[in-house]
Protein backbone atom coordinates (compact mmCIF):
# COMPACT_ATOMS: atom_id res chain seq x y z
CA UNK A 1 0.00 0.00 0.00
CA UNK A 2 2.77 2.59 0.71
CA UNK A 3 4.76 1.76 -2.68
CA UNK A 4 1.35 2.56 -4.16
CA UNK A 5 0.88 5.79 -2.65
CA UNK A 6 4.83 6.67 -3.57
CA UNK A 7 3.89 5.96 -6.81
CA UNK A 8 0.41 8.13 -7.18
CA UNK A 9 2.51 10.93 -6.18
CA UNK A 10 5.67 10.50 -7.70
CA UNK A 11 4.25 9.57 -10.90
CA UNK A 12 2.52 12.22 -12.01
CA UNK A 13 4.83 14.74 -10.81
CA UNK A 14 7.60 12.89 -13.13
CA UNK A 15 5.30 13.12 -16.21
CA UNK A 16 4.89 16.60 -15.57
CA UNK A 17 8.52 17.60 -15.85
CA UNK A 18 9.48 14.98 -18.68
CA UNK A 19 7.19 16.08 -20.95
CA UNK A 20 7.75 19.65 -19.99
CA UNK A 21 11.21 19.39 -20.79
CA UNK A 22 10.76 17.03 -23.96
CA UNK A 23 9.72 19.86 -26.37
CA UNK A 24 11.86 22.43 -25.21
CA UNK A 25 14.70 23.80 -27.51
CA UNK A 26 18.11 22.84 -27.05
CA UNK A 27 19.76 25.62 -29.26
CA UNK A 28 19.54 29.26 -29.07
CA UNK A 29 18.26 31.33 -32.02
CA UNK A 30 20.73 34.23 -33.66
CA UNK A 31 19.91 36.88 -34.88
CA UNK A 32 18.82 36.89 -38.45
CA UNK A 33 17.94 33.00 -37.98
CA UNK A 34 14.25 33.44 -38.64
CA UNK A 35 14.30 34.86 -41.97
CA UNK A 36 16.31 31.71 -43.20
CA UNK A 37 13.57 29.71 -45.28
CA UNK A 38 13.90 25.94 -45.26
CA UNK A 39 13.50 24.65 -48.64
CA UNK A 40 12.32 20.83 -49.95
CA UNK A 41 13.93 20.29 -52.86
CA UNK A 42 18.04 21.58 -53.99
CA UNK A 43 16.24 21.54 -57.62
CA UNK A 44 14.09 24.75 -56.79
CA UNK A 45 17.15 26.59 -55.85
CA UNK A 46 18.70 26.68 -59.10
CA UNK A 47 18.45 30.74 -59.76
CA UNK A 48 19.67 31.24 -56.12
CA UNK A 49 23.53 31.69 -55.20
CA UNK A 50 24.86 28.86 -54.02
CA UNK A 51 26.56 29.71 -50.65
CA UNK A 52 28.08 26.94 -49.52
CA UNK A 53 27.46 23.73 -46.89
CA UNK A 54 27.37 23.62 -43.82
CA UNK A 55 27.41 20.23 -41.22
CA UNK A 56 25.59 20.55 -37.91
CA UNK A 57 25.93 17.88 -35.12
CA UNK A 58 23.75 17.12 -31.65
CA UNK A 59 25.73 14.90 -29.01
CA UNK A 60 23.52 13.98 -26.07
CA UNK A 61 22.57 11.07 -23.99
CA UNK A 62 18.74 12.43 -23.30
CA UNK A 63 15.84 10.42 -25.36
CA UNK A 64 14.27 13.21 -27.40
CA UNK A 65 11.67 13.11 -29.95
CA UNK A 66 13.00 13.28 -33.44
CA UNK A 67 11.05 15.81 -34.64
CA UNK A 68 12.65 17.86 -31.73
CA UNK A 69 15.69 16.42 -33.21
CA UNK A 70 14.68 17.61 -36.34
CA UNK A 71 13.74 20.81 -35.61
CA UNK A 72 17.48 21.64 -33.75
CA UNK A 73 19.18 20.54 -36.45
CA UNK A 74 17.59 22.84 -38.35
CA UNK A 75 17.79 25.86 -36.06
CA UNK A 76 21.79 25.27 -36.06
CA UNK A 77 21.87 25.52 -39.40
CA UNK A 78 19.12 28.83 -39.87
CA UNK A 79 22.40 30.11 -37.49
CA UNK A 80 25.15 28.83 -39.62
CA UNK A 81 23.55 30.47 -42.91
CA UNK A 82 23.19 33.69 -41.39
CA UNK A 83 27.11 33.62 -41.18
CA UNK A 84 27.17 32.77 -44.61
CA UNK A 85 25.03 35.26 -46.06
CA UNK A 86 22.53 32.74 -46.65
CA UNK A 87 18.66 32.87 -46.93
CA UNK A 88 17.34 29.37 -47.37
CA UNK A 89 18.88 26.02 -46.59
CA UNK A 90 18.25 22.61 -47.58
CA UNK A 91 18.60 19.33 -46.07
CA UNK A 92 21.05 17.02 -48.30
CA UNK A 93 22.01 14.78 -45.63
CA UNK A 94 21.28 13.40 -42.33
CA UNK A 95 23.19 10.79 -40.09
CA UNK A 96 22.62 9.35 -36.71
CA UNK A 97 25.96 8.28 -35.67
CA UNK A 98 24.63 5.63 -32.51
CA UNK A 99 22.88 6.64 -29.56
CA UNK A 100 22.74 10.19 -28.84
CA UNK A 101 24.50 11.87 -32.02
CA UNK A 102 22.89 12.87 -34.93
CA UNK A 103 24.26 15.33 -37.84
CA UNK A 104 23.16 16.58 -41.01
CA UNK A 105 24.25 18.61 -43.94
CA UNK A 106 22.57 21.22 -45.27
CA UNK A 107 23.28 23.63 -48.73
CA UNK A 108 23.20 27.33 -47.80
CA UNK A 109 21.60 29.36 -51.04
CA UNK A 110 21.29 33.58 -51.38
CA UNK A 111 17.83 33.95 -53.04
CA UNK A 112 16.11 36.73 -54.32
Amino acid sequence: MRINLLYLILLPTMLTILTGCGGSYFVKKVDGSDSVKVADDINSLQECSDKGTNTVRITGYAERLPEYIHRDLIQLSKNAAVQMDANTIVMTDFMEKGRGTQSATFAAFLCN
